[in-house]
C-alpha cells in the first residue's frame, strides 16, 4: 500500500513541478506584456498622438494577456499511469474473495457484525471516498471512466488525480493499520494471560 501511494505521489509532484514552471513563465510573460503595453500607450498619449495607436496597443496587449491567462488556467498535464495490481479495485467492487489482499485482511475489511448495525470497514472507506468527493461523479455516463481510471489497470491522470489516488491508498493503509493495532492488543492480552 505504502509503495503504491508513494509512487503516485512522486509522479504527481513531478507533474505539478512541470505545471508550476510553465505557469510561472506564462505569468511573467503576461506581466511583461501588460507593462510594455501600458508604457507604450502612456508614452503615445503623453506625446498627444491624435491617432488611435494607444487604443490599438491597449486592445492588443489585453488580448495577449487574456490568451496567456487562458493558457495558465488550462495548464494541466496528463500522464499515462498504469497500476495492474490495484488494491482500490477490490475495495470498490467488493468481490467475495480478494485477489490482492490476504484472506485475513480481506475478512477484517469486509466483516459486518450481525449483532450491530454497522458497516464494514470497506464500506465505510467507500462512503468516505464518495462523501469527501474523492470519487465525485458516479453517474452512469462517467461510471466506466471512473472504474477504468481509479479501479482499473490505469489511464490518463492529472497531478491532482494522482494525489487523490495516493490519498485513497493512504486511507486504506490507515484501515489496515487498525488491524495491526488490534492484533498487537490481542498479543499483549494473550501474553498477560499466559504469564498469569
Amino acid at each position: 500500500m505504502d509503495c503504491e501511494e508513494e509512487r503516485a505521489d512522486q509522479i504527481a509532484t513531478f507533474i505539478k513541478g512541470k505545471e508550476n514552471t510553465i505557469e510561472t513563465k506564462l505569468t511573467v510573460s503576461a506581466i511583461v506584456v501588460g507593462a510594455i503595453g501600458a508604457i507604450s500607450a502612456g508614452i503615445l498619449l503623453a506625446n498627444n498622438t491624435s491617432e488611435n495607436t494607444p487604443e490599438v496597443i491597449g486592445i492588443g496587449t489585453g488580448l495577449i494577456e487574456a490568451t496567456l491567462g487562458i493558457l495558465i488556467l488550462t495548464n494541466k498535464r496528463k500522464i499515462t499511469y498504469y497500476h495492474p495490481r490495484n488494491a482500490l479495485k477490490d475495495i470498490w467492487t467488493a468481490p467475495e474473495t480478494s485477489s490482492i489482499f490476504p484472506a485475513p485482511i480481506w475478512y477484517y475489511l469486509t466483516y459486518e457484525n450481525p449483532d450491530k448495525n454497522e458497516k464494514s470497514l470497506r464500506q465505510q472507506l467507500v462512503d468516505k471516498w464518495l462523501g469527501y468527493g474523492q470519487i465525485a461523479d458516479t453517474k452512469e455516463k462517467n461510471k466506466q471512466k471512473i472504474d477504468n481510471q481509479y479501479f482499473g489497470k490505469g489511464g490518463k491522470y492529472t497531478a491532482s488525480q494522482l494525489i487523490n489516488r495516493a490519498n485513497m491508498y493512504d486511507q486504506l493503509e490507515a484501515y489496515i493499520n487498525l488491524m495491526k493495532q488490534d492484533l498487537r492488543i490481542l498479543a499483549l492480552e494473550l501474553e498477560k494471560f499466559i504469564e498469569d
